[in-house]
Formats: C-alpha cells, sequence, structure tokens
C-alpha cells in the first residue's frame, strides 16, 4: 500500500473525528477556543496511527490543511478557502477575500506546503498581502521562509496553536467572528 490519495485521507480524517464526535469538538471550541489546540493534536495523531508507515510531508501537509479547514467551520472563525485574488492561488484567507482586498492589515492569507516544490507560495502570498507578518505558512517540519511558520514539530508556532492565534488575530483585529449559537 502506497501513501493515501487525498480523497482517501479525507476518508481517514473524517473517520477520527466521527470517534471523538463532531458535534463534541463544535460545543468544546466554540465555548473555549483553546480546546482546539488538544482536539487538533488528538485528531492528528489518530489519523497518524491509522497511516501508520506511509505518513511523508506531503501527506501531512494536506491533513494539517483538511483538519484547519474542520477546525475553522467547528470554531465559527470566518475563512474563505482555496481562493484566487490578482492571479496569485491562495490557500486560505481570514476572514474574507474581501476584507483582504480592503482592509488587507485586518486580513491573514495562510498558505500550505505540502512539498519542498511549493516552496514559493509565501512569496507569492506578498504580492496581495503587502504585510508580512499577516502571511502564515502551515507545513509538516520547520521551514525558514521569512514568515510565521506553523508546524507539527515542537516549539515555536506548533500547529497546535494555530486556531487560537487565528482567533486572537481576529480580536485583535476588532473583526467579528461567526458567533451565531448560544446568543453570542
Amino acid at each position: 500500500m502506497g501513501i493515501p490519495v487525498p480523497e482517501d485521507l479525507v476518508d481517514i480524517l473524517y473517520s477520527c473525528i466521527d470517534e471523538i464526535g463532531r458535534e463534541k469538538i463544535r460545543i468544546d471550541i466554540t465555548s473555549d477556543i483553546a480546546a482546539s489546540k488538544k482536539y487538533c493534536k488528538d485528531i492528528i495523531a489518530k489519523c497518524r496511527a491509522k497511516l501508520g508507515s506511509r505518513v511523508d510531508d506531503e501527506t501531512l501537509g494536506t491533513l494539517c490543511e483538511a483538519t484547519l479547514h474542520f477546525m475553522l467551520t467547528a470554531s465559527l472563525l470566518p475563512s474563505a478557502r482555496k481562493v484566487s485574488m490578482k492571479g496569485v492561488d491562495l490557500d486560505l484567507v481570514i476572514p474574507s477575500l474581501k476584507m483582504l482586498e480592503r482592509q488587507p492589515e485586518k486580513a491573514l492569507v495562510i498558505q500550505v506546503i505540502k512539498k519542498s516544490d511549493n516552496i514559493d507560495k509565501g512569496k507569492q502570498a506578498e504580492s496581495v498581502q503587502p504585510n508580512r507578518d499577516n502571511i502564515w505558512i502551515v507545513s509538516a517540519n520547520p521551514l525558514q521562509l521569512g514568515h510565521k511558520n506553523y508546524h507539527l514539530g515542537s516549539g515555536k508556532f506548533s500547529y497546535y496553536e494555530i486556531i487560537p492565534d487565528i482567533s486572537a488575530f481576529l480580536v485583535d483585529k476588532g473583526v467579528k467572528g461567526l458567533k451565531l449559537l448560544h446568543g453570542q
């Protein structure tokens, strides 16, 4: 058995999420965003265990991206996924493409680097996001690219901190989330 294709990886991811409970995750992280750290760790660990030796940086990058999409939805944080601006493909824009166009200082661009040949994604993002600090990179392992790099390794900018950090960024910039539940 070789490296799983993205569709298989998404099936594995959602089976791991379902083992924990989608609704439980959603309720816990909408009431305490810091709970996302534990859930991200648990989900990634379960997926890695199911994948066994079939894990490489590309697989882990895809897993990080798909987990991030799920967590953004579960936490009700606003995002635009897989969008393009001025010919540049962007993996995630927080909170929206419209905010990036009108007030880039209040928007994050998050690029997922899965393979070494995608290393220029951060540089490409600079052409649409003039604030370098607002370009974040997600990767399996640490990369030295001049942008905040969330990765599965230990130390600064652990991948598991990304959801609380996105939430803190939005609060700091005065951007309202999608808090639709429980009268929030």
